[in-house]
Parts: structure tokens; sequence; C-alpha cells
């Protein structure tokens, strides 16, 4: 029996554009933070790389911690 995801759980693993979306960037800068350039690991399934919403929390926590602030100020 297959895992889907419901409104109530949610999905496992995200797609490219949803992980970027959800870090409200681009595609194109997630690709440079993802491993080996960067320090988002990234899962490949065949040839689909998806993103751990866990893993990007952890990077969320280490930019934070590295400049100091959660916020940010323009």
């Amino acid at each position: 029996m297959a895992v889907v995801p419901t409104a109530t759980q949610p999905h496992l693993l995200l797609k490219p554009h949803e992980a970027a979306r959800s870090l409200k960037i681009s595609e194109r800068q997630l690709w440079a933070h993802t491993a080996p350039r960067g320090p988002i690991p990234a899962t490949r399934i065949g040839n689909c790389v998806r993103y751990s919403p866990e893993a990007l929390q952890r990077f969320i926590a280490t930019e934070e911690a590295q400049n100091g602030s959660s916020q940010v100020t323009r």
C-alpha cells in the first residue's frame, strides 16, 4: 500500500520548485546551495532530485546561527 500525502500529512520529500518556493528563493539559487556545491543535501531517486523538509530547516537554522539573527535587515 502506497503512502499518499493528504492535506493533514505533509510530503516526505519536496520537488525543487517546492523547496525553492518554501525558502523564497529561485530554483537556480537553490541549486547553487545544493550539495556538493553547497550545504543543502538532496536525495536522488532515478533522475529526480528531491529535498527533505527537515534538511531545509537545518539549512535555515545554520544560516541564522552564522548570521547571528533570524531577521533580515534592509
